[in-house]
């Protein structure tokens, strides 16, 4: 499987892209290979196996075609494979650590090899070096979607994380939502995480409320935005203490169920293990409670306490002032000396 008898150029219009149908259209990728290519040249040659002359079927090396195409060349520089198609798929498979191959690229090609050239999935295992369960996930990624929903995917106007993580669970529940779903999203794209949020809550979802998430996926997702946003600002609006008297009333809230179980769960004949058990959780619960109480009244004791200390303060800076000294008195026992400077008098008069 490893021996490739040459290397030569060939021409671009003799190349048969039969192969071309399971490959993902990525526009800005094909830009970026042209650019590397008018840059520094075709680094890795394609590799094709040898078909009628002067025909060779590309194997792998879609993109430089389109870069190539894109820059107008002629010609790429090529292996020319000895062995079979088969063959030559399982090579780039096995090889998969050497590029990265999108999800449904590498499932396409295990689909030809199963399909067009009739391996079975225990020979494919075997010549890819792969788990079983591995040639079956693959298998069932293209099998699940519609004919429709795969096109989508490999014309690159929906993404593979999208077909993947949503469609695809999707279809197995529900084809028709899928394929309402990726129509709409041909239409008004979503982001990937407006299309995460939108299917956690779809799997949330009654039946109802599903049928209008994909009849107008768009104006949910603006639906949720909008509804953050309000909370958000709540948020904001209600600051810290808002918060707290919120999560106060959730405690309240979650303390009543267990005060109506407590009869259930705490009974006559009870084993001392169980009960220890339960109490232990309790205790817990109430310590944190008891320590939550303590910080809050030494917060007040450290608040009040201040409070007075800075209020004595001030009554006894008042306290002092008034003892102090007017510019009446002042001018009263002051006197100007002979450099023009006030002096101050005794009560008889003198100077001192």
């Amino acid at each position: 499987m490893e021996d490739i008898i040459r290397i030569k150029h060939l021409e671009i219009v003799h190349l048969d892209l039969s192969y071309r149908h399971i490959r993902v259209q990525n526009p800005r990728a094909v830009m970026r290979m042209a650019d590397s290519m008018q840059r520094y040249g075709q680094i890795m040659p394609v590799l094709v196996v040898a078909a009628k002359p002067p025909r060779h079927t590309l194997i792998d090396g879609y993109l430089r075609v389109a870069a190539a195409r894109r820059l107008r060349q002629d010609t790429l520089l090529a292996h020319i494979w000895h062995e079979d198609e088969k063959h030559a798929l399982c090579h780039i498979l096995v090889k998969d650590d050497q590029r990265r191959w999108d999800i449904f690229e590498q499932a396409g090609l295990v689909k030809e090899l199963h399909s067009r050239h009739q391996l079975s999935q225990r020979e494919l295992s075997r010549l890819l070096g792969k788990d079983p369960s591995w040639v079956s996930r693959r298998l069932a990624l293209v099998e699940t979607l519609p004919e429709q929903l795969l096109n989508s995917v490999q014309r690159g106007t929906i993404s593979s994380w999208a077909a993947t993580r949503v469609l695809t669970p999707m279809a197995r529940a529900n084809a028709d939502h899928a394929q309402r779903l990726a129509d709409s999203l041909m239409k008004h794209p979503l982001s990937t995480r407006q299309l995460f949020i939108f299917f956690k809550h779809y799997q949330r979802s009654n039946r109802k409320v599903r049928e209008n998430m994909v009849n107008e996926p768009l104006l949910f997702v603006k639906a949720m935005v909008t509804e953050k946003e309000h909370r958000d600002s709540q948020k904001l609006a209600q600051g810290p203490e808002g918060q707290w008297t919120k999560q106060l009333g959730i405690i309240c809230h979650m303390i009543q169920p267990l005060i109506r179980a407590a009869d259930t769960v705490i009974y006559a004949g009870q084993s001392n293990l169980d009960r220890r058990g339960l109490l232990t959780a309790f205790n817990e619960a109430d310590q944190m409670w008891c320590k939550l109480k303590k910080h809050i009244e030494r917060r007040i004791d450290d608040i009040d306490y201040r409070q007075r200390d800075d209020f004595g303060a001030v009554q006894s800076r008042k306290r002092h002032s008034a003892h102090q000294p007017t510019v009446g008195h002042l001018q009263k026992y002051c006197a100007p000396n002979d450099q023009g400077k006030a002096s101050i008098k005794n009560s008889s008069g003198n100077t001192l």
